[in-house]
């Protein structure tokens, strides 16, 4: 691998960090960014769409910084289809044991990390190959999904390798010493989550925040300074690691978004094959029964509706998990 670049590409998530970085750039405070990667998971709120419309219109085409949406399909969609086999890292609870949960996080590489690094093999030079015959269902676009034939449900469905097409088509490698400088946007404040294994042959992360010793309170305050200081946490609608501020949030902001997380909670609440139920929030209550409202302390213990939070931390469960779901992060636990 060559010392210089061959591009340097940002991975928006259209939240606070990443807009900062796209604002530096486009600034001239860091070098100029040759394409920035925003991976749609199709769930994102209107706000944040409409965020990063402003972004591209204002900041990125002026600066001349193309912006690629890329998107490996709709996560809300996907995790109802019973032909497909995705999740969401739902908070669970076995009904006959009383046993709780959590469903592993998947999510995060199959609707982001996969078609980021995907499209940047693309602009680094990467050829597609010519669509081939899907293995999984010989090129019909439809099969019986191995997970219901167990269950013997051999309803014929669409094949979730190749979402129906019949084809598959796939990037290859880029030349061997053309690589790519991947911008993330972690600030001072979350340095834990850094992770080594995000690198690849063609892609090599860098931490412009982390030089500039930038927390994210230093990024909001930049924004503010520049007119952005309305930018919101990007994330689904129906995440599990909401916390009850944003829950309350849109609840009380954004009506349809709330109806539409609601609605999503009562729907993934079973599946085929799983005894578990599935909850998107952390006390294991449907969404519009769970006490958002409250951050109960454990020596003023009330009443029954609030035991599933004594069981937890009552810090991540007001504010949500420190983490969240950026593909290039490690896990580092309970905020500090």
């Amino acid at each position: 691998m060559t010392a210089t670049p061959t591009l340097r590409v940002l991975s928006l998530g259209a939240g606070v960090q990443s807009t900062t970085l796209a604002l530096l750039s486009a600034e001239g405070r860091l070098p100029r960014l040759d394409a920035a990667v925003f991976a749609d998971t199709g769930w994102e709120p209107a706000a944040v769409y409409q965020h990063l419309n402003r972004l591209e219109r204002e900041v990125l085409q002026p600066a001349g910084i193309p912006l690629h949406r890329v998107s490996a399909g709709s996560i809300q969609r996907d995790v109802l289809d019973p032909n497909k086999q995705r999740s969401l890292p739902a908070h669970t609870r076995d009904p006959q044991t009383g046993e709780d949960g959590m469903l592993n996080r998947r999510c995060t590489q199959t609707y982001k990390l996969t078609p980021i690094l995907r499209q940047v093999r693309l602009l680094l030079g990467a050829t597609t190959h010519n669509p081939a015959p899907c293995r999984y269902c010989d090129g019909a676009g439809t099969r019986i999904a191995p997970w219901r034939a167990k269950l013997d449900d051999h309803t014929p469905g669409p094949c979730s390798v190749c979402n129906g097409t019949g084809a598959i088509t796939r990037a290859g490698q880029p030349q061997r010493n053309a690589w790519a400088e991947q911008w993330i946007g972690f600030s001072t404040d979350e340095i834990g989550r850094v992770s080594i294994r995000a690198d690849t042959r063609y892609s090599r992360s860098r931490h412009p925040l982390l030089e500039l010793n930038m927390s994210r309170t230093q990024c909001e305050a930049y924004l503010k300074s520049r007119d952005w200081g309305d930018t919101e946490k990007s994330a689904c609608i129906g995440c599990p690691f909401h916390g009850n501020a944003h829950w309350r949030q849109m609840r009380d902001t954004d009506p349809a978004a709330w109806a539409e997380a609601v609605q999503f909670d009562h729907d993934y609440r079973t599946g085929p094959g799983l005894r578990h139920e599935r909850y998107l929030h952390i006390s294991r209550l449907p969404l519009d029964q769970a006490p958002i409202d409250r951050v109960q302390r454990r020596e003023h213990r009330q009443d029954d509706i609030f035991d599933a939070l004594f069981e937890v931390d009552l810090e991540r469960a007001e504010q949500g998990d420190p983490d969240g779901c950026s593909p290039w992060a490690c896990r580092s636990g309970s905020a500090a």
